[in-house]
């Protein structure tokens, strides 16, 4: 690039980095993803008091650890435990590492749209991808998103590379990204179809006897394998196998046509992406006719396929996050093709820009908000109890536990079957496992409508009272409560 492009791309990125900043002390129970972020900050702390080991991720729920959990490989919260361990724990760290993460991503984006277009349509792509609602709040999230969109975005660069210019080095480095990306999210595997019609693009049919693409299958599929079916094995908790072989997959064929799936389309895409954006995405998609833009083709196939069969049936908005790559350039090209001719155009450009970055910022304004009753929750849980106490909680939502160095259980939620039914049973099960208190607020326990848990909690164990509405039943110690 000239020195002046560099200037300005360099300008675009301090730009992109310094929406990052503000909100980047908030604890991580925000309303965006209060339960994600909590649970993923947990792990880090978990690595640094307990098992400092990227392969032995342990949560705080539900039971005493080692509590190991199948998830994907924790990278982003392996690197904020290393980080924890030098400076302490700082949230400002937790924060930084997704922020970081998120920039090489739009880097991978920028070189992308770059190789593909020219310089000014990357500026407008790379600027759109960091304006979006979707990444301004998940970028800095305390998630794995940040990671999966980093490997997502390399792993396509270099095999675009590869598909240009046919030197087996950009190959394997995409088969490198492409392991981290399904790593870190499984239906990150998605882009492979994009990639399986590049390869049909290239060679025809005859592909298939390319040594070189075999042994990419095995570099790109074989290490996340690996890991999901070694976490499986010590993991108490499968989420990966569990969440995904048994409520993903046997929906996927049918979620997508449902009232639920329309209705959660109508308001996750424009609060995610702006209505605005995904117009100019679907005209961007209508102007790809150059074979050197196909591939992008195959990329909006490959993710509209996986959004059709896989976020139609979990429904979370982060899951959204590989459109985020495909709109960003489809959009970005649409806007240098319509406004670059005409007179004044640059500045329709910027304006319209402008204009979507504050209203995305309007869009997820709320999700930045703290939730201040998980917080003290947690606070008050580590001041009165003491380290190694097992603690019981009775809300569905486990950041209340999560958030604080204490272990335990959610009680009342019919989740495992392990975990007996009836009221008195569930608190036998709880003591003979090694709980030391039930803590409560304001009497509140999960699906307690008729009051017989509070109830016999209240005429069985003594307690302790906090005087913001908390109250710590000891569980080892029956009748003569105490006020």
């Amino acid at each position: 690039m000239k020195k002046k492009e560099i200037i300005i791309t360099i300008i675009i990125f301090a730009i992109i980095f310094s929406m990052r900043i503000p909100n980047i002390n908030n604890p991580s129970p925000e309303i965006g993803d209060a339960w994600r972020q909590v649970d993923t900050e947990s792990i880090a702390r978990n690595f640094v008091e307990h098992r400092f080991n990227i392969f032995y991720p342990q949560f705080n729920y539900d039971g005493p650890l080692p509590n190991y959990i199948q998830l994907e490989l924790q990278i982003t919260t392996f690197i904020i435990a290393i980080l924890y361990k030098i400076f302490g724990y700082k949230i400002f760290l937790a924060r930084l590492v997704p922020i970081i993460l998120f920039m090489i991503s739009v880097y991978y984006l920028f070189k992308l749209m770059r190789e593909i277009y020219s310089t000014k349509i990357a500026w407008i792509g790379m600027f759109i991808y960091s304006v979006l609602p979707l990444t301004l709040f998940y970028s800095r999230a305390i998630m794995p998103e940040s990671a999966v969109l980093l490997f997502f975005n390399a792993a396509f660069y270099y095999f675009y590379m590869w598909y240009k210019y046919d030197e087996k080095p950009y190959l394997f480095l995409s088969a490198i990204f492409t392991a981290l990306a399904i790593s870190q999210k499984t239906p990150a595997v998605f882009i492979g179809i994009a990639m399986i019609l590049i390869c049909i693009d290239k060679y025809g049919i005859s592909f298939l006897k390319k040594w070189e693409l075999w042994l990419f299958g095995i570099i790109s599929l074989v290490p996340p394998i690996i890991y999901i079916k070694w976490s499986d094995s010590i993991a108490e908790f499968k989420f990966i196998s569990g969440i995904g072989l048994q409520h993903v997959v046997p929906k996927f064929a049918s979620s997508f046509l449902t009232v639920e799936s329309f209705e959660f389309y109508k308001n996750a895409l424009p609060r995610s992406f702006t209505v605005l954006i995904l117009i100019f995405a679907i005209i961007g998609l209508f102007t790809l006719r150059d074979k050197k833009e196909r591939p992008i083709i195959y990329l909006a196939i490959s993710i509209l396929l996986e959004t059709i069969l896989i976020v139609s049936v979990i429904k979370f908005r982060y899951y959204l996050i590989f459109l985020a790559p495909v709109v960003s350039i489809l959009s970005g090209k649409a806007l240098y093709t319509v406004f670059s001719k005409i007179k004044f155009g640059y500045i329709f450009i910027s304006s319209i820009l402008i204009f979507i970055s504050f209203n995305a910022f309007n869009l997820v304004k709320d999700d930045f908000e703290v939730i201040p009753d998980i917080v003290e929750f947690g606070q008050i849980v580590d001041k009165n109890t003491e380290e190694g106490d097992l603690i019981v909680i009775g809300s569905f939502d486990p950041a209340r536990l999560s958030i604080s160095s204490r272990q335990g259980w959610r009680a009342n939620i019919d989740y495992y079957d392990f975990i007996p039914k009836k009221v008195e049973e569930k608190l036998n099960y709880f003591v003979e496992n090694g709980a030391d208190y039930f803590v409560v607020k304001n009497h509140y326990i999960q699906d307690d409508d008729d009051g017989s848990y509070i109830r016999y909690l209240e005429e069985n164990f003594d307690y302790i009272k906090h005087e913001k509405g908390y109250k710590f039943y000891k569980l080892k110690e029956f009748k003569g409560n105490e006020q």
